[in-house]
């Protein structure tokens, strides 16, 4: 069983390492870094209790459009992104002085952990011991957005706008990847 909790929550954790990896291009504080991690962690954690809880009549109805909702929120940021990259150099630089408001840190949490629901309401389903599930998924949330954050920070002094651009389209990969799987 151990193993299969390590692999859950190291697979969810993977789409909180790429929305860290577009959002840490941006300069940021540890304060910064702690909001995202702690947003991505908690996010993911809940959705995977709220869909354990649910069962599998809210799965059904949320499973038709979920995807739905992770694509446009994804896409939205993401071209939100693109747009502050390519705008005017002076007011990009005002707004490179911080980093992304708390509502656009809880929204990309939220559009990310998506799926996190849908594990909860397998874990539920098999009544499986919700606990260690919920902990790893948290805990691996926390540790690949953290690990994203330094890695984008990293490459964004030495790439600037590209590094900003190219975690835009990693969003809107992870947006359409989100929409594809939904669709089959």
């Amino acid at each position: 069983m151990l193993i299969e909790v390590v692999l859950i929550g190291i697979v969810l954790s993977v789409d909180s390492f790429s929305a860290a990896l577009a959002m840490g291009t941006r300069p940021y504080k540890i304060q910064d870094l702690l909001k995202f991690a702690i947003s991505s962690s908690m996010a993911e954690a809940l959705f995977t209790v709220i869909g354990a809880l649910a069962g599998s009549k809210m799965a059904e109805f949320i499973d038709a459009y979920d995807h739905w909702v992770s694509f446009v929120i994804l896409v939205i940021v993401a071209l939100h992104m693109i747009y502050e990259s390519l705008n005017d150099k002076k007011d990009q630089q005002e707004k490179d002085k911080q980093f992304h408001s708390f509502f656009k840190i809880l929204i990309v949490s939220f559009a990310t952990s998506l799926d996190a629901f849908a594990v909860g309401v397998t874990l539920g389903l098999a009544q499986k011991p919700l606990m260690p599930y919920t902990i790893s998924i948290g805990a691996f949330a926390f540790i690949s957005t953290v690990l994203g954050m330094q890695i984008a920070k990293k490459a964004s002094v030495k790439l600037g706008d590209r590094i900003n651009i190219a975690g835009a389209i990693v969003l809107i990969l992870l947006a359409v990847s989100f929409l594809v799987s939904g669709l089959n």
